[in-house]
């Protein structure tokens, strides 16, 4: 019987959590998520703009290979094209003057070459202006070389 005395004497304890309790660690853990989405979707961003500029820069290397690998260009010239993805790229070929850096001797003739200046642009789909430009120099003859040789004793 003194066991019971005491029992109903000692204040009851809840085993449970409150509402308030409950409702605090929700607001944090819905905070936090938001936080977490919001810079899953910023980084998302980031990442799609970064893999369109691996694109376009990629575009750019390949029409300036193909330019610089094409013989028929001789001169300044200009030509543009597109992508399948909307990119658009413009090449402009033109002259480029080597400074004097002494005169030529007596007699001696200029050497049988020219510089060219290759410049490659490439727009994204939704861009106005170039994101992409690459310039290089090209050296091209100025006589046209002669043809192959000729074996003796043979007809062509």
């Amino acid at each position: 019987m003194g066991h019971n005395r005491r029992s109903a004497m000692r204040p009851k304890v809840a085993g449970g959590f409150t509402l308030l309790e409950v409702l605090v660690a929700l607001a944090i853990l819905g905070a936090g998520t938001a936080l977490t989405l919001s810079l899953i979707t910023g980084s998302l961003g980031k990442i799609r703009k970064v893999q369109l500029r691996s694109r376009v820069t990629q575009h750019a290397e390949s029409v300036m290979e193909l330019a610089l690998l094409d013989p028929s260009i001789k001169g300044p010239t200009t030509f543009h094209g597109d992508f399948e993805d909307g990119s658009r790229w413009v090449v402009v070929v033109g002259a480029f003057e080597m400074p004097e850096v002494r005169p030529l001797a007596p007699g001696q003739q200029p050497l049988p070459v020219k510089l060219l200046q290759y410049s490659v642009e490439v727009m994204g789909p939704a861009s106005q202006s170039a994101d992409v430009r690459l310039y290089t120099l090209k050296l091209v003859g100025t006589v046209e070389p002669p043809g192959p040789p000729r074996l003796p004793g043979r007809l062509r």
